[in-house]
């Protein structure tokens, strides 16, 4: 009896580690019903300077953070970040992000993680 609970037990983890559920989990300040947006294909530059000789409007913060879901799961990246920002920087309407900062490490939720911070911006082209 016993050697049944520990094959089923294994079992059921085995399915839980090979199911094909999401590997990282993204969370940010921005909603995904924000009013205004921008095109999938829209090019978002992610800068960790404010973009000197560059003119631009400030439309307002963009919070991200990426989290793996196990610890068999990689860590999560600063690429993985960028895509993240960016899609939320389309979102409210920003073509670029500037002033980006990273931080990574293990948190009370999570395996890993990644936290992405900037200011959400339109160019003056």
């Amino acid at each position: 009896m016993k050697l049944k609970r520990i094959a089923l037990l294994s079992a059921v983890v085995i399915a839980a580690l090979t199911s094909g559920c999401a590997s990282y989990r993204t969370s940010s300040n921005i909603t995904s019903e924000a009013p205004v947006g921008l095109p999938a294909n829209t090019q978002v530059l992610i800068s960790e300077d404010s973009l000197p000789g560059r003119k631009y409007k400030e439309i307002g913060p963009i919070e991200v953070s990426v989290k793996k879901l196990t610890v068999f799961h990689k860590d999560p990246t600063k690429e993985q970040a960028n895509e993240a920002l960016s899609e939320k920087a389309r979102a409210i309407g920003a073509d670029a992000v500037i002033n980006t900062t990273y931080k990574s490490g293990i948190g009370f939720t999570t395996w890993g993680y990644i936290d992405a911070k900037g200011t959400g911006v339109k160019l003056a082209d």
